[in-house]
C-alpha cells in the first residue's frame, strides 16, 4: 500500500471517527447533563472498566493484532477460500470462549469489583450499585469482540468506511436509553444502552462482510496451523497492549480513594483526549497495519521503516498541535461541553486539571500505537510486553509519587510521563531491528512542528485573552466563540506556516487527499 493510499485509508476512517467522536461527546454531555459527576457515575464508569477493558485489550487490541498478519498472510500465500476457512474457525472459536467469560464475568462481579473500587468500600450502596451494573454491561463484551473480527477482516480487504463508522451507533443507542429509560430506570439505562449499542455495532457490519463474499459454516478445528499461530500471538500480544488500559484501571482505583467525581473528571478528560487521538492516531495506524503486515509477509523491511517513519511524522504534526490548543483552550471548552445541568462549575475546574496532565502525553500514546503495530506486523509481540511491563510498573510508581500533591491530576500526569516514556523505547528498539527508520526526518519534522505549533498557542492564547474579553456576550456566547474562533484561528496558522515553510509532512497529506478527490 503506498503512502497516498494509506493516508487516504486513514482519511476514511478518520471521518468515520471525526463522528464517531463527535457522537461519542454528545453521549458523555448527556451522561454530563443528566447524572452530572457524582457518585453514581462514578459507580458507572467502575461497572464499565472491565467490559471495557477486556474489549480494548481483547477484543480490539489483541485479537485485531493477533488475526490481521495471519489472516493477511492467508490471503497472500493460501487464497480467499483458506482464509474465509480460517475467519469462520476464529469466530466459533471466540464464540465459545466469549459465552464462558461473559458468564464468570458476572457471576464473579461481586467479588472482583471490591478490588476495582477500594474507596468505595465506606459507602456500601455505591459498591452494589458499582456491581449490579457491571452484571448489566458485561454481555457488551460479546458483541463487541464479534464486531472487533469484522472490522479485521474487513480492514484487511481493504474496506475501512464500514468499521470505521460502525461506533456511531453505540453512542447514538446510549444517548436514546439515557434519554427515554433514566425517568425509570436511572443510570441503569447507560447500562442497558452500552449492551444494545455493542450489538448494534455487530449487526451494522455484517452485510458488508456478505458483500465481500463471507459465508458463516461452522468450522471448529484448534489444530488448524492458523488458529494455532493466531493463539501463540494473542497471549503476549495481550500483555503487550496492556499498558494504556491497565493505567484507566490503575489509576479509577487509585480515583476511587479521593473525594467524590475524581473518577468522572478523569474519564471526562481522557474522552476529550481520545477526540484527536482517535480521529488521528487510530484513524492512521488502523489503515497502516495492514500494509504493514502486507510489507513483512513479503519481507520488505526497508518499505516497513519508511513506513513507519511516515506514520510517526504525522502523528507528529497532527497531535503536537493539539497538545498545545487543547492546553489552551480547555477551560472554556470543558464548560461548554460539559457545565450544564448536573455538571456543576467545580466538575468543570477537576476536569480541565486532568486534562492539562493528559494532554503532555498525547503525541506519545499515538506514537505508541504505529511503533507497536510495526513489531505486531513483524510478528514480534514479546518485545512491545517486555516495555509495557516496565512502563506499567513506572505508572504504578508515579501514581504513588503524584497523588498526594497533585490529587486527581496526578494520575493524568504519571500516565503521560509513562506513555513518553514507552514511545521512546519502542523508538530506539525498532531502529535497532530493522536498522533505519529515517530517523533524522523524524528529528527535523519533530523540531518544525514544535516550533509551528508554538507560534500557533501565541496565537490561540493571544486571541483568548485579549480580544475575546472584549465582546459583550452571555457565558455560553462568549465560550462558543472563544472555542470556535481558537480552533479557527489556530487550523489557520498552523496550515499557513507548514506551507510556507514547506513542510514536507504536510505537503504529502494535502497531495494525498488532492488524489483521493
Amino acid at each position: 500500500m503506498k503512502k497516498g493510499t494509506i493516508i487516504r485509508a486513514a482519511g476514511i476512517v478518520g471521518l468515520g471517527t471525526l463522528l464517531s467522536r463527535i457522537f461519542g461527546l454528545a453521549r458523555l454531555q448527556v451522561i454530563a447533563y443528566i447524572f452530572g459527576s457524582s457518585a453514581s457515575t462514578d459507580a458507572f464508569w467502575i461497572g464499565f472498566t472491565l467490559p471495557n477493558l477486556l474489549r480494548s485489550l481483547l477484543a480490539e487490541g489483541a485479537l485485531s493484532t493477533a488475526f490481521i498478519p495471519v489472516f493477511s498472510e492467508y490471503l497472500k500465500n493460501k487464497g480467499e477460500e483458506e482464509a474465509k476457512r480460517l475467519v469462520n474457525n476464529v469466530l466459533n472459536i471466540l464464540i465459545i470462549i466469549l459465552v464462558m467469560v461473559v458468564g464468570l464475568g458476572i457471576s464473579l462481579a461481586p467479588w472482583y469489583v471490591k478490588y476495582l473500587a477500594i474507596g468505595f468500600r465506606e459507602y456500601p450502596s455505591q459498591m452494589q450499585l458499582a456491581i449490579k451494573l457491571t452484571q448489566v454491561m458485561f454481555p457488551f463484551l460479546f458483541f463487541i469482540s464479534l464486531a472487533a473480527v469484522e472490522m479485521a477482516v474487513l480492514n484487511c480487504k481493504g474496506h475501512f468506511a464500514t468499521p470505521a463508522f460502525a461506533p456511531l451507533l453505540f453512542s447514538i443507542t446510549v444517548i436514546l436509553c439515557a434519554f427515554l429509560l433514566s425517568p425509570t430506570c436511572g443510570v441503569y439505562s447507560l447500562a442497558i444502552g452500552v449492551v444494545i449499542g455493542g450489538a448494534m455495532q455487530f449487526l451494522f457490519q455484517v452485510p458488508s462482510l456478505v458483500k465481500r463474499g463471507f459465508s458463516y459454516h461452522f468450522i471448529l478445528s484448534l489444530r488448524d496451523p492458523g488458529v494455532r499461530k493466531i493463539a501463540n500471538l494473542i497471549g503476549p500480544a495481550t500483555l503487550g497492549g496492556i499498558t494504556l488500559q491497565v493505567n484507566v484501571i490503575i489509576n479509577r482505583i487509585f480515583a476511587s480513594t479521593l473525594p467524590s467525581g475524581s473518577i468522572s473528571s478523569l474519564q471526562y478528560a481522557m474522552r476529550l483526549i481520545q477526540f484527536p487521538l482517535g480521529l488521528f492516531a487510530i484513524a492512521l495506524s488502523t489503515s497502516i497495519f495492514p500494509a504493514l503486515s502486507t510489507l513483512a509477509a513479503e519481507r520488505k523491511i526497508k518499505e516497513i521503516g519508511k513506513t513507519v517513519s511516515l506514520g510517526i511524522r504525522i502523528i507528529l504534526l497532527v497531535l503536537i498541535p493539539s497538545t498545545i490548543g487543547l492546553i489552551i483552550i480547555r477551560e472554556p471548552l470543558i464548560s461548554l461541553l460539559f457545565q450544564h445541568g448536573a455538571f456543576l462549575s467545580r466538575d468543570t475546574l477537576m476536569t480541565s486539571q486532568a486534562l492539562f496532565y493528559y494532554s503532555l502525553g498525547l503525541a506519545a500514546m499515538g506514537g505508541v500505537m504505529i511503533l507497536t503495530r510495526a513489531f505486531y506486523s513483524l510478528q514480534d509481540v514479546i518485545t512491545p510486553v517486555k516495555i509495557s511491563m516496565l512502563v506499567l510498573a513506572l505508572n504504578i510508581l508515579l501514581n504513588f509519587l503524584l497523588i498526594s500533591p497533585l490529587k486527581h491530576s496526578g494520575l493524568a500526569l504519571a500516565t503521560s510521563i509513562s506513555m513518553i516514556f514507552n514511545m521512546m523505547i519502542l523508538l530506539l528498539l525498532l531502529r535497532r531491528r530493522l536498522r533505519r527508520i529515517e530517523g533524522r526526518e523524524i528529528v527535523s519534522c519533530l523540531s518544525k512542528v514544535t516550533l509551528i505549533s508554538v507560534v500557533m498557542g501565541m496565537g490561540v492564547y493571544f486571541l483568548l485573552k485579549f480580544v475575546s474579553p472584549l465582546l459583550k456576550l452571555s457565558r455560553l456566547g462568549l465560550e462558543i466563540v472563544q472555542v470556535s474562533g481558537a480552533i479557527g484561528v489556530g487550523i489557520a496558522i498552523f496550515c499557513l506556516l507548514a506551507y510556507f515553510l514547506k513542510l514536507k509532512e504536510f505537503k504529502v497529506v494535502v497531495s494525498s487527499f488532492k488524489r483521493g478527490g
